[in-house]
Formats: structure tokens, C-alpha cells, sequence
């Protein structure tokens, strides 16, 4: 094929892709657009992207109408606790599912892959039981401490998920160095933190980056289990900017970008890791 038949397939191909960016990118900029408007001039037709007199008070008076700052460290504890939580119970189940020999592991990974298609609804209420009797409602403790133990309660914290893109990345490297360092006399513990976690940093922040994302938007388990307004997350406290009869759109718009940005400047930053990850993660079967 010359250089003359392939320049119009890879511009045709640009062109698609720029125009599929702009239609996911919409929602954004529209929220954008409307974060910087008044609450009226949201619903005028035809609809203006670019406005023509921008309110910047808006952000100020979004994080003052709500307890903005305090939802913030609620969910930034959460998600924080939810990362460390996953890698801490995923990473070595996923070596153990990969790297290790032991009878019954295909099938019980099955079994664990199979939690992935378990709703929340379907345990939620014996969660919230098991949390009430243990007196943890009304605190941050039925957030922090189950990623833990995720492996357990999979179908919460994805945890089925982490395990497989980590067990799939774990099969991509050679099972020459796990070898030669069980004859320098490693053991398995010290294969598992000397080589197998120094070469699976894309893995790792792959599932960190699933894992806060899950719980940065989480909605139903806060609202469940968090019954004080001191200890709701972002998630859950935009919804005070609505009310019976008024919603303060302009407000809520520019808080939820706020509530984006996070994620937003943690992908760009992530991002060479995290693509590299999701490729290498679907090499082995």
C-alpha cells in the first residue's frame, strides 16, 4: 500500500475519531457552559454554549450553599481508603490465581469472577444488617474498612474485577524470573514483592484508578449507610442544591465540575499507565 492510499484512510480515521471526541465531550462542555450562566438563562432556546456575560461567582457560591469542603474529605477518605483497601486484598489473590500452582484455583476464580455480575441491591440489605448490629451506620467505617476484605464481598467494591485485570497482567510476565528466584532461594512472599509488584505498575494503578473512580461516584452505599450530614459524600450532598421547588441548576453544575477535576487531572496524569495496563491486561487468557 503507498503513502498516497494510506494518508486518506488515517485522515478519514482522524476525522471520526475527532468527531466521536466532541460528542462524548458535550455533556462536559455543556456543564461547563452551564455552570457559568444564571439559573434562567439555562433554559434559553436556542441554547447559548458560550455565554455571553460568565458568572465566576457561581463556583463561590456552590461551595458555600452546601458543606462542600466537608463531602470533599468525606469522599476523598473514602476513595482513598477504597484504593488501598482493593490493591491490599486484590493484589496477592490475583498472584495467587496467576503465578501459583494449587488445586481448585481455575474453578474458584471462576467462582470469583462470577461475583462481578452480583448487583449491590442483591446484598444490600444484609450488609446494612451486618453493619447495624456491629453499630458501624452513622460512621465512615462500613466505607473504609470492607475494601479490605474485598475479596469477600466482591460484588461492592468490584473486587472481581481488580482481581481479573490483575491476575491477567500477572500471566503477561515470564514465568523464568519467578523461577530463577525460587533457585536464588526466594520464597513465594518475596517472588511476590521483590518481582512480580516492582513489574506490574501499570496493572496496579489500572485497578487504583477503577477502584477510586468506583468510589469517587459512589451514590447508594453513602446513602445507605452514612446517616448524618457531617458524614455524606459529594455524591450524595449535590443533591441538596435541589429542592420541591427550586433547583439551583448553575450551582449544581458547577459543583459537579468541581467533583469531576479529581478524576479529570488523575486519568491525564495516569494516563500512559493506565492504557498501558488495560493492553497488557487481555494478552493472556
Amino acid at each position: 500500500m503507498t503513502g498516497g492510499q494510506t494518508f486518506p484512510r488515517l485522515a478519514l480515521r482522524h476525522v471520526a475519531l475527532i468527531l466521536v471526541s466532541i460528542i462524548f465531550l458535550l455533556p462536559l462542555l455543556w456543564m461547563v457552559s452551564s455552570s457559568l450562566k444564571s439559573n434562567a438563562s439555562i433554559f434559553t432556546f436556542p441554547p447559548q454554549l458560550i455565554p455571553t456575560h460568565p458568572h465566576w461567582s457561581n463556583y463561590k457560591n456552590a461551595v458555600t450553599y452546601i458543606p462542600f469542603f466537608t463531602y470533599l474529605r468525606n469522599t476523598a477518605i473514602i476513595s482513598v481508603a477504597t484504593v488501598v483497601g482493593t490493591l491490599f486484598s486484590c493484589t496477592p489473590a490475583a498472584y495467587a490465581f496467576s503465578v501459583l500452582r494449587w488445586r481448585g484455583r481455575d474453578a474458584l476464580f471462576y467462582v470469583v469472577l462470577a461475583t462481578v455480575m452480583i448487583p449491590f441491591q442483591v446484598i444490600m440489605i444484609p450488609l446494612y444488617i451486618m453493619f447495624r448490629d456491629l453499630g458501624w451506620l452513622g460512621t465512615l467505617l462500613p466505607l473504609i474498612v470492607p475494601p479490605f476484605f474485598s475479596v469477600f464481598i466482591s460484588s461492592w467494591f468490584s473486587s472481581g474485577l481488580a482481581i481479573f485485570l490483575l491476575r491477567q497482567f500477572f500471566l503477561t510476565l515470564p514465568r523464568d524470573l519467578f523461577e530463577a528466584a525460587s533457585i536464588d532461594g526466594a520464597s513465594r512472599w518475596t517472588s511476590f514483592w521483590r518481582v512480580a509488584l516492582p513489574l506490574s505498575r501499570s496493572g496496579l494503578i489500572t485497578v487504583g484508578m477503577f477502584s477510586f473512580l468506583s468510589s469517587w461516584t459512589m451514590f447508594v452505599a453513602p446513602l445507605i449507610m452514612l446517616n448524618k450530614g457531617s458524614l455524606l459524600t459529594l455524591s450524595v450532598g449535590l443533591q441538596q442544591f435541589q429542592s420541591q421547588h427550586f433547583t439551583a441548576w448553575n450551582y449544581l453544575m458547577a459543583a459537579s465540575f468541581i467533583f469531576t477535576i479529581p478524576v479529570l487531572i488523575l486519568f491525564l496524569v495516569a494516563q500512559r499507565y493506565f492504557v498501558q495496563g488495560i493492553a497488557l491486561s487481555g494478552l493472556k487468557g
